[in-house]
């Protein structure tokens, strides 16, 4: 069995995404599995399809999620922070990549590590707390694995503690030190 590495190719950040675009290129599973994640955010979601499958169109109509819908352009991933490549076509998905990149703006091409600036983790939302499990796109299925599990140990309840938690920490930060 190789050695695992100790250092880490990709380091794990959070993002701040609140009121900002991000643009997911693709109109069937791939983008729907996107746009499911992103929505969990407050971003500002775009789907750049022309031939979005129904089940996407249900999402998009529920969300209120934007829909382009029209063929790709490169000048549609402007003001966007991130962009998810996500069409289930090689080529396109490559074109999309090097568009963004050429914009200066973080691309993940799904199920293409290769094509990754970022990858997407597997996530336990409990917002404001989030709990992000990454294996640098070499092992999806055992990252969502441990987000099962972990998600079955957490409350779903954590997020109003962590939220009641900070409503307290100013007059926390107030109180004297002990020495």
């Amino acid at each position: 069995m190789p050695q695992a590495t100790t250092k880490l190719n990709a380091f794990p950040v959070f993002v701040r995404v609140e009121g900002e675009a991000v643009a997911i290129v693709g109109g069937g599973e791939q983008a729907l599995a996107k746009a499911r994640l992103i929505a969990q955010s407050s971003a500002v979601l775009y789907i750049i399809a022309a031939n979005a499958e129904p089940e996407l169109l249900a999402f998009i109509a529920e969300t209120g999620a934007n829909h382009v819908a029209a063929g790709y352009d490169a000048s549609r991933l402007e003001g966007a922070v991130m962009v998810f490549a996500a069409s289930g076509d090689e080529t396109l998905d490559r074109r999309v990549a090097a568009d963004a990149r050429r914009l200066g703006i973080p691309v993940n091409a799904v199920d293409r590590p290769d094509l990754c600036d970022f990858f997407t983790p597997a996530l336990v939302n409990r917002a404001p707390v989030a709990i992000a499990i990454g294996t640098e796109g070499a092992g999806p299925v055992l990252a969502q694995m441990l987000r099962g599990r972990i998600d079955r140990m957490l409350s779903p309840s954590l997020g109003a503690l962590a939220a009641l938690a900070a409503s307290f920490r100013n007059a926390a930060e107030r109180l004297p030190r002990g020495n």
